[in-house]
C-alpha cells in the first residue's frame, strides 16, 4: 500500500534547529487533511521529496503524527514543496 502526503510551508523553515511538521499540516493524493501519516511501521519504508529532490534517509524521520527534521545546516523556503511517500508491505499468506 502507498501512500503520499503534500505540503508547503508558508515561511521559511530553519532546520539548524530540530523541526517538526504535524501529519494534519499535509494533504492526501485527494486533497484532504490527514490527521496522520498512515502506513509507517516495521513494514514499511518512506521517501522524502523536497522540491522534487529525493532526502537521504538519516535527514528525517517520520512517526504516524509528524515529519522530524534533526538539526541540520539547510533551510527549506517558503512555498517549496514537501513530498512524503510512505509504502507498507503485507503478506499475504495462502494455506496449503
Amino acid at each position: 500500500m502507498e501512500n503520499r502526503y503534500f505540503f508547503s510551508p508558508d515561511t521559511d523553515l530553519d532546520l539548524s534547529l530540530s523541526t517538526a511538521i504535524p501529519a494534519n499540516q499535509f494533504t492526501n493524493d485527494d486533497g484532504a487533511v490527514t490527521s496522520e501519516f498512515t502506513g509507517v511501521g516495521p513494514n514499511s519504508f518512506n521517501n522524502l521529496y523536497i522540491n522534487g529532490i529525493i532526502q537521504p534517509g538519516g535527514s528525517y524521520d517520520v512517526s504516524y503524527a509528524e515529519l522530524y527534521f534533526p538539526p541540520q545546516s539547510s533551510i527549506i523556503f517558503a512555498g517549496t514543496p514537501i513530498v512524503l511517500e510512505t509504502v507498507q508491505f503485507m503478506a499475504n499468506i495462502i494455506p496449503s
